[in-house]
């Protein structure tokens, strides 16, 4: 009888132990794009019905948005229909109506100007 306690013991630990320790893999947050022309430099250049999303933000028919990975800074130039999913911070300079947003992929912000 004790072995069979023993046995089940380490059987059941066994089991609520894999569920404890494993954990899901979270890979770099992917950017989809695409665009009418696309110029890769130092930064991404997207012209021309733009389409971006990401887990943050989606967004279709924008002018213009530059992609800086060393910044990690998208800038947006007048999108026609922009969705924002998440953000930490949302904030807007005032006094412009450039139709600019910028959204910085690390922290997470966007800043309207």
């Amino acid at each position: 009888m004790k072995r069979l306690f023993t046995i089940s013991g380490i059987f059941t630990l066994l089991l609520f132990s894999q569920n404890t320790f494993a954990q899901e893999v979270q890979s770099e947050p992917k950017m989809v794009y695409k665009a009418d022309n696309i110029k890769k430099n130092n930064q991404i250049i997207l012209t021309g019905n733009v389409m971006l999303k990401t887990k943050n933000i989606s967004l279709v028919n924008a002018e213009k948005v530059t992609i800086e990975e060393k910044n990690n800074t998208v800038t947006i130039y007048n999108p026609k229909d922009f969705k924002l999913l998440y953000a930490k911070t949302v904030s807007k300079k005032g006094g412009s109506n450039k139709n600019i947003i910028v959204y910085n992929t690390k922290e997470e912000s966007i800043t309207f100007q």
